[in-house]
């Protein structure tokens, strides 16, 4: 860093990235939202219609029947919804990651040349 407005600068940018990856981070958890929201809602109109079913089996073994594919349904849509849902979770998280880690490396950088110059200073003075 050359000067305070450099300084002043690079903080800024660094305020500017917490500020992306919190918008990115808020938009995504309204997303996960509305899928969680979506998903329970279907859930239910599913356990009703699967009451409705079950009470015109006319024997037990037809309700029986009817409850085991039904529950295998439920079974094969709570994984898939679950995938889904840590497949939405994982790339929010990334993305709104991104700015940070891309800010890091960059005082990363900013400290490697402070030091690489330090030590030229260094060797000069010596």
């Amino acid at each position: 860093m050359k000067s305070y407005d450099d300084v002043v600068a690079f903080n800024q940018t660094n305020f500017d990235a917490i500020v992306t990856s919190s918008t990115i981070f808020a938009k995504g958890f309204e997303q996960l939202t509305k899928q969680y929201v979506a998903f329970a809602s279907e859930s239910f109109e599913d356990a009703v219609e699967a009451g409705k079913k079950i009470v015109t089996a006319k024997t037990v073994n037809e309700a029986v029947d009817m409850q085991t594919k039904i529950a295998q349904n439920v079974w094969e849509k709570a994984v898939a919804e679950g995938q889904k849902m840590s497949d939405l979770s994982t790339g929010i998280f990334k993305e709104a990651a991104a700015p940070i880690s891309d800010r890091v490396q960059a005082s990363v950088d900013v400290a490697n040349d402070t030091a690489k110059k330090a030590t030229k200073a260094t060797k000069k003075a010596a």
